[in-house]
């Protein structure tokens, strides 16, 4: 057995080959260079496909927690360490499914098993292999839905989003999860929970998010930080500083995770997508669709509701709610409710929209912080924690929306099981949404109130009766001033696909 001390990374001094040789002794990176993730439908007719059955089926019958060889592992360093609506949330998992592959590997004897991607943005119903229910198919879980076409936006790919972490407007990281989200909300079961890599899709369902990444990335890395190789604080982002952690005595210097082949992987397909997957026999019913950047037919505003009201009120030394409403149970149904602003929390609104507009313009950093949309203590139901199901947040929504460009002028993001789950694991629930930049490109001049709706989305098999129940729902003003992010570095041309090699010292 490889010991524990190989999957230890320190700051390398040496290029990939040779660091990965001494990380992973007799690997095949080691010997062959980059490896190649196969496409399912490509992948199941390779000699690999047994490997993988093989090895995902031993991990599951592996009940030890403590046990790499587990998959009951590898949830509970999903559970204590994986990072969501936070920065580094796709570094950190392209770090996760290079550790979990080597695990396959060791585990399956098949130094050339790689783990596969589901494009379901070519075919949105989920591969038949994972819907079998035939005894001893390790792939097969109950699930609530296997359709995610109703998840899948192309927001993340539109030519204007050139920025790529948290923190940077307009920025790629955020819209992919946008879509990565509801992926586990529609699949639910274990899938709308943080043990979902219990579940073998999760696995799949990931790396197609990391090719994405790197397909969107291609061919110049667009707004991604610059980092040499190996990292070094001189002529490197201090975004790639540091290392992400995944146990006590499992890390990965953050650098690595730049580009899918400074860890020795690559991809069969690396466009990113130009259409949504046709929409299945299945699937074609009166179920509501995520409108976010797609051409789907008019979309009327959800009718209004009533609420009881939450006053505007200091939350923090930096941060004050303008108001909200409490209590509000989601169901089956959509709805819209109007949130009322005093005149002097409309007039710091106001004051807040226009210097951030300043900023779009300008790209000087804000004076008066940023606006969030905050969902305070949500509370998932027994039907509702089964998935199947999710909103689509929408602030200031019109009466009707007919096109991408006012969906996209409206649209918040998504609330659903997983998210919930991901937000609570540590503690109480609370959910911020930015849309400090949303409301500066509305054409708005009056902040006395503003709208929020939301529009369920279903899959194949949702639950009905109530799934969320929300303690409150607030806009805030964040006085925090957020640290200037420094002037990017200037980039060699072809850095991003270039092979790695030792920085000079």
């Amino acid at each position: 057995m490889e010991p524990k001390h190989a999957y230890r990374r320190t700051l390398l001094k040496t290029a990939l080959g040779v660091a990965v040789a001494q990380c992973f002794p007799g690997s095949a990176l080691a010997q062959s260079g980059y490896r190649t993730r196969l496409e399912w439908q490509h992948f199941k007719k390779t000699s690999q496909y047994k490997s993988f059955l093989s090895a995902i089926a031993a991990m599951r019958a592996n009940t030890n927690q403590a046990d790499r060889n587990s998959l009951r592992y590898w949830a509970n360093v999903h559970v204590n360490y994986c990072p969501h609506g936070t920065p580094y949330f796709i570094a950190w998992h392209r770090g996760y499914l290079h550790f979990f592959e080597r695990q396959l590997q060791i585990l399956s004897g098949d130094p050339l098993l790689n783990i596969p991607y589901w494009d379901y943005y070519s075919y949105a119903t989920m591969p038949a292999e994972f819907t079998d229910p035939s005894p001893g198919n390790p792939l097969y879980l109950q699930r609530m839905s296997a359709n995610v076409r109703n998840a899948l936006s192309l927001s993340p790919f539109a030519p204007t989003v050139y920025n790529f972490q948290r923190g940077t407007w307009n920025a790629f990281e955020p819209k992919l999860e946008n879509v990565h989200n509801p992926v586990h909300d529609l699949i639910g079961g274990i899938m709308a929970t943080m043990q979902s890599p219990l579940d073998p899709i999760f696995y799949l369902h990931h790396a197609n998010v990391d090719r994405l990444t790197h397909a969107w990335a291609l061919p110049d890395g667009k707004g991604i930080p610059l980092s040499a190789f190996p990292y070094s604080p001189s002529n490197s982002d201090p975004y790639w500083a540091g290392m992400h952690v995944y146990a006590t005595d499992l890390s990965l210097d953050r650098f690595l995770t730049l580009i899918p082949t400074w860890l020795g992987n690559d991809y069969e397909g690396n466009s990113v997508p130009s259409a949504l997957p046709p929409i299945a026999s299945a699937t074609q019913s009166a179920t509501t669709r995520l409108a976010a950047n797609t051409a789907e037919p008019d979309q009327q505003r959800p009718p209004f509701r009533a609420i009881s009201p939450s006053p505007g009120r200091e939350i923090s030394p930096t941060r004050r709610s303008l108001g909200g409403a409490i209590e509000l149970s989601l169901d089956e149904g959509s709805a819209s409710i109007e949130l009322s602003l005093s005149k002097r929390d409309a007039s710091e609104l106001a004051r807040a929209v226009t210097l951030r507009k300043n900023e779009l313009r300008t790209r000087n950093p804000s004076k008066a912080g940023a606006v969030k949309l905050v969902v305070d203590k949500p509370i998932v139901s027994d039907a509702g924690s089964r998935g199947g199901y999710f909103y689509a947040l929408y602030l200031n929504m019109p009466p009707s929306v007919g096109t991408p460009a006012v969906r996209t002028q409206t649209y918040v993001g998504t609330l659903g099981a997983f998210q919930i789950a991901a937000a609570s694991h540590h503690g109480p629930a609370s959910l911020e949404y930015d849309v400090s930049d949303l409301l500066a490109q509305q054409a708005i001049t009056d902040f006395s109130g503003l709208s929020l709706s939301w529009v369920r989305v279903d899959g194949n098999n949702p639950p009905i009766g109530r799934t969320i129940q929300v303690g409150e729902i607030r806009t805030e003003l964040s006085y925090e001033v957020e640290q200037a992010e420094p002037p990017p570095l200037p980039k060699p041309p072809g850095w991003y696909g270039r092979p790695p090699r030792p920085e000079k010292r």
